[in-house]
């Protein structure tokens, strides 16, 4: 069996992601507590946040939070708007619809 070559990218990541002093080349948000999360909301949010419903949404996304989207689009509706969770699925989805057999991406 063959072994698959290094994936660069993470081999960058683990020697340098927890140690480099200022981390500029993350894809994803930085990381925290949630007693530091919370630390940041209004009692609104707060209140928001402890009800939050954590079991599985509708296929397309939870309808609040694909109209709160919609919102900062001009002539755009949370018809308009599907969410995924996480970004795999996404470009998955978008190379779905926008690339042909013999395209190469």
């Amino acid at each position: 069996m063959s072994l698959l070559p290094d994936f660069r990218l993470e081999t960058h990541f683990s020697k340098w992601e927890f140690h480099a002093k200022y981390h500029l080349t993350a894809s994803d948000a930085e990381s925290m507590t949630l007693r530091e999360l919370l630390a940041m909301a209004t009692p609104e949010e707060r209140e928001e946040f402890e009800g939050l419903w954590l079991g599985y949404t509708e296929t397309f996304g939870a309808p609040d939070l694909r109209e709160a989207i919609s919102r900062t689009y001009a002539n755009r509706s949370a018809n308009d708007v599907l969410c995924f969770a996480g970004a795999s699925e996404g470009i998955f989805a978008a190379n779905s619809v926008l690339l042909e057999k013999d395209s190469h991406a």
